[in-house]
């Protein structure tokens, strides 16, 4: 009921609903309304009250919540269903259990805090509570297990969107699963897939944007490498309208450009995006290190480089890690 009223609200932001229409609309009288106003306000929603006119919500605080979060989102899939947690091990662990037990594609997880937050290649991803953006996207395309990839490709590109557009930031693309602002890095991309030989059961997106973080709040390792949005703009953001916009810009790529027919044209705008193609680079991994040039993105979403013996590898971004040739990019 809670929700139902801050919903309410929410879709009458800015304009004044009489407490006698909300208590009308939910079946709850108008005490009780009441009382959620109150309580609403202690939790820092600033809400006008007038005696004749009723209610008007004028301010949202920056918290991560399911109607908070879907109210105004312009999606028909994408975030349609939504849990928010105060703290979560990780949203992508969260959002595995979810796909499994059954949940529709489209089912967001969202956290304020993650205590166990992960990269790619088991390593670690710092996540204060209240600070970024850390969830995950349960999507269950019909694709086969090979062209898993253009998953991370699409996220890719639909982050530097939703940066342009909520946070009028440039962004680019170094490789597929990270987002990079200024030279350092500002979102992560871990995409997880369960399939059978042929056919995708599902893939859970896992997206760490650093929003509202500050330098101290990364480790002194990662602070010549790592910056945020706040850091870029010299000043805070409210976490509801990049998260929008990224599932607005992810469902608008995923039921538009995902075809075999209309791929390439995506890949076209992430190679424009790439902060590494024709620059040297170093390619780790688990079979060693190599240097070489980043040549271009095959039809797969693999970056193909050239090594300085002249023979081309084909290097897939889940499983190595690229530097630029003196530093991070």
């Amino acid at each position: 009921m809670r929700d139902a009223v801050l919903t309410i609200l929410l879709d009458n932001m800015g304009r004044y609903i009489s407490g006698q229409d909300i208590s009308r609309t939910l079946g709850i009288t108008r005490a009780a309304v009441w009382k959620y106003i109150k309580l609403f306000e202690s939790e820092g929603y600033q809400i006008e009250s007038s005696t004749k006119k009723g209610y008007r919500l004028t301010y949202v605080p920056d918290v991560l919540e399911p109607a908070v979060l879907t109210s105004g989102l312009d999606t028909s899939i994408i975030g349609k269903n939504m849990e928010c947690h105060k703290t979560l091990a990780s949203t992508n662990i969260r959002a595995k259990e979810l796909a499994l037990a059954g949940a529709p594609e489209g089912t967001v997880v969202a956290a304020e805090e993650q205590i166990q937050g992960r990269g790619r290649l088991g390593r670690s991803w710092i996540s204060p509570s209240g600070k970024g953006i850390w969830m995950s996207v349960i999507l269950r395309p019909q694709l086969s297990p090979e062209k898993a990839p253009r998953v991370t490709v699409m996220t890719a590109v639909a982050l530097v969107r939703a940066l342009k557009r909520a946070a009028k930031l440039e962004a680019g693309i170094k490789c597929s699963n990270d987002i990079v602002c200024s030279g350092k890095k500002l979102c992560g991309i871990l995409t997880e897939i369960h399939a059978e030989p042929d056919v995708i059961s599902y893939v859970v997106v896992g997206i760490g944007i650093n929003v509202n973080l500050s330098a101290e709040d990364f480790p002194e390792d990662v602070r010549n490498t790592a910056t945020s949005v706040k850091m870029e703009k010299g000043r805070e953001l409210n976490r509801r309208d990049i998260i929008q916009a990224v599932l607005e810009e992810m469902e608008n790529i995923y039921l538009n450009s995902f075809s075999d027919d209309n791929f390439e044209q995506l890949l076209e705008e992430y190679r424009n995006y790439s902060v590494i193609l024709g620059r040297t680079i170093s390619v780790v991994g688990a079979a060693g290190e190599f240097t070489g040039k980043a040549l271009d993105f095959s039809k797969d979403g693999s970056l193909l480089v050239q090594r300085d013996d002249g023979r081309i590898e084909n290097a897939w971004a889940g499983d190595v890690s690229i530097r630029g040739e003196t530093g991070y990019v």
